[in-house]
């Protein structure tokens, strides 16, 4: 099966999915008002429903997004470059490698999601550098522990080759350890985008004023499910994209992958 009729038949699930939610809802909607039930909306809203929620209330959802997304990058980077950084200084000092990395594994025992109010503590609730920091977060330990196991999975003969040529340790990284940790870098991306988004979202939650997770918050709280699915399915929606993006990245970057 080629990849264009994979693709074909996703969306096909994926709108059969949409079109038994539709449906369902209808049929439970119907006996809620042949039970004369009202009130509150549906708690699970059908899809029109959340449409509907990004016509009457784009604009807000934009706005919101707008900060959790910037947030969400500016984490990302950070994260993916300081995990880069780090893995190539162990790379050149193997001394160092071995005594802070099991520290590291340790720190990366720690919950998030238990770490994420300290930080918020520290940096100070709702503030700027609190959500990057938390979005950094996860994605700094997942890419550095890839990159390292990529770095580090080399074939031994072919660092044997390479210590007979008496290369210096800057072109074996340069020829052998980057060109081989390109592919896993790349699926660590496809990783961390959605993870970056999700943690810009927590650290909102927490007490921004603003982004995505507050307003989430505020729609819980005011039971607009609706409101709430839109900004969730809007997340959903840009990390689909984000994920899409480094995949093209990835054909331009390590054509010998996908050559046949």
């Amino acid at each position: 099966m080629n990849k264009f009729k994979r693709y074909i038949l996703s969306l096909l699930l994926v709108l059969s999915v949409i079109l038994i939610w539709q449906i369902t809802e209808n049929i439970i909607n119907t006996n809620r008002l042949a039970n004369n039930e009202t009130g509150l909306e549906a708690f699970i809203p059908s899809p029109i429903t959340i449409v509907h929620a990004y016509i009457e209330s784009g604009d807000l959802i934009l706005n919101q997004s707008a900060y959790t997304f910037s947030r969400a990058m500016v984490g990302f980077c950070i994260g993916i470059l300081s995990a880069i950084l780090l893995v190539y200084i162990f790379s050149l000092m193997p001394l160092l490698r071995n005594i802070t990395l099991p520290i590291l594994f340790g720190v990366n025992s720690f919950p998030v999601v238990g770490l994420a109010p300290a930080i918020v503590l520290a940096f100070g609730q709702g503030s700027f550098s609190s959500i990057i920091f938390i979005s950094a977060l996860m994605c700094y330990f997942p890419t550095l522990i890839t990159l390292d196991t990529a770095f580090n999975n080399i074939d031994q003969d072919v660092l044997d080759l390479m210590h007979v040529m008496k290369a210096p340790r800057w072109q074996i990284i340069r020829y052998i350890r980057l060109p081989h940790s390109l592919p896993y870098l790349f699926l660590t991306m496809r990783l961390a985008i959605p993870a970056s988004i999700i943690g810009a979202t927590m650290g909102e939650w927490l007490g921004s004023k603003n982004g995505l997770g507050q307003l989430i918050t505020v729609a819980l709280y005011q039971l607009k499910p609706s409101l709430l699915y839109a900004s969730l399915f809007l997340i959903v929606a840009v990390s689909i994209l984000g994920i899409a993006v480094t995949g093209l990245l990835e054909r331009q970057f390590v054509k010998w992958k996908y050559l046949k």
